[in-house]
C-alpha cells in the first residue's frame, strides 16, 4: 500500500510541475522581460514559449524510448 500512495504523490508531482509549474514560469519570466525589455519583450516571451514547446519535445521522445 504504501508503494502505490508513494508512486501516486510522484505522479500528481510531476503532473503537477509541468502543467502549472509551466504556466508560472512564463508568466514569471513575462513579467521579468517586460519590466527590463519592454522594446523587445514580446519576442523574448515568445522565444521563451517555444525554447519550452522544443524541451518538451526533446524530453517526450528522450522518455518514450
Amino acid at each position: 500500500m504504501d508503494g502505490f500512495l508513494e508512486k501516486m504523490v510522484k505522479r500528481r508531482i510531476h503532473f503537477f510541475l509541468w502543467g502549472w509549474g509551466i504556466v508560472l514560469l512564463i508568466i514569471i519570466f513575462s513579467m521579468i522581460a517586460v519590466s527590463l525589455f519592454p522594446d523587445i519583450a514580446i519576442n523574448l516571451i515568445g522565444l521563451f514559449v517555444l525554447l519550452i514547446i522544443g524541451f518538451h519535445v526533446v524530453v517526450w521522445f528522450k522518455v518514450k524510448n
